[in-house]
């Protein structure tokens, strides 16, 4: 194989079923993107998965390389590794829970060609039914971290007057645009970006790991932005085998850890915010009846760190 154009990066932990399924809508995709004269690698990390994916992607996808780690090393360091040893010009970091479509590495390479000022590049997410889902926004700051917490951001008429670091809204993402961060589920960037800023910062094991490296990115001069010119289906929590309370304790956690490394003067601020916020929130959905999310808070406000 000539070198390759962009080197699709997949971390793969416990989820055989839905790995197979990602690796076998990347193989149509990467067949594609050869028509197109658009080589490309595919580099799985295994993260010491003990349902069998080591086997399964040996058996199924000869043509993947296949990095096995002795432990679960977590999504900044499983990615690092594997971009340390990439070919590509250009990097796909892709979920093992991310569907990507026929066209997708066409219409992405063919994004950057055409527009030489994007640096990193996500697009448009769906569930598996079709909906909508978030997939960016903007940096965290003291201001618009307060309105995220205290749920102001989501309040229709402060749509154009909040930096939303997780907007909701679907018109936020309605067309081309220059953002903050974009979702490590999708997230495309030059080869340039990673030898940079080298990667992220392994003190996030996951979630808000690549908000941080978003930052430094765009510190760097590197330009964000977002495109719905085309779609990838997310499935979304497998890792955490769909619960509520490990996102969510980490996010927070890795909230923490965004604003002591680059607000620290805010961090006793934003530590309290995320208890009263969390506190709330507990209670709002402990009388709601829903468990889950109840017992998500319940956990933020108990962990000491």
């Amino acid at each position: 194989m000539n070198k390759p154009s962009v080197s699709v990066i997949v971390l793969s932990f416990n989820t055989k079923d839905i790995t197979d399924k990602c690796l076998s809508e990347l193989s149509l995709a990467k067949k594609e993107a050869e028509k197109e004269k658009i080589e490309s690698e595919v580099i799985v990390i295994e993260n010491a998965s003990a349902d069998g994916s080591a086997e399964m992607i040996r058996d199924k996808y000869p043509w993947v390389k296949l990095i096995i780690s002795k432990e679960n090393t977590g999504f900044a360091k499983g990615n690092n590794m594997a971009m340390e040893k990439a070919a590509g010009d250009y990097f796909l970091l892709l979920n093992s829970d991310a569907l990507v479509r026929k066209d997708t590495l066409v219409k992405a390479v063919n994004y950057f060609e055409k527009q030489p000022d994007c640096d990193v590049l996500g697009c448009r997410l769906t569930y598996p039914d079709g909906s909508f889902q978030p997939s960016g926004g903007e940096l965290p700051g003291p201001g618009n971290v307060a309105t995220w917490l205290m749920g102001v951001e989501l309040i229709p008429i402060t749509y154009n007057l909040v930096s939303p670091i997780h907007p909701k809204n679907i018109r936020y993402f309605a067309k081309d645009r220059e953002v903050g961060w974009v979702t490590g589920a999708f997230m495309m960037l030059r080869r340039e970006v990673y030898e940079k800023t080298r990667g992220f910062d392994e003190n996030f094991f996951m979630y808000t790991e690549e908000v941080e490296w978003s930052k430094r990115t765009k510190t760097a001069g590197f330009k964000i932005f977002y495109t719905p010119s085309f779609s990838v289906t997310h499935i979304g929590k497998a890792s955490s085998k769909f619960a509520e309370t490990t996102p969510l304790v980490r996010e927070m956690t890795g909230m923490k850890l965004f604003f002591k490394k680059h607000h620290p003067g805010y961090l006793g601020c934003l530590s309290l915010l995320i208890w009263v916020s969390s506190l709330l929130r507990l209670l709002a959905f402990g009388l709601l009846g829903k468990k889950d999310k109840a017992l998500a808070y319940w956990k933020i406000i108990t962990r000491h760190e």
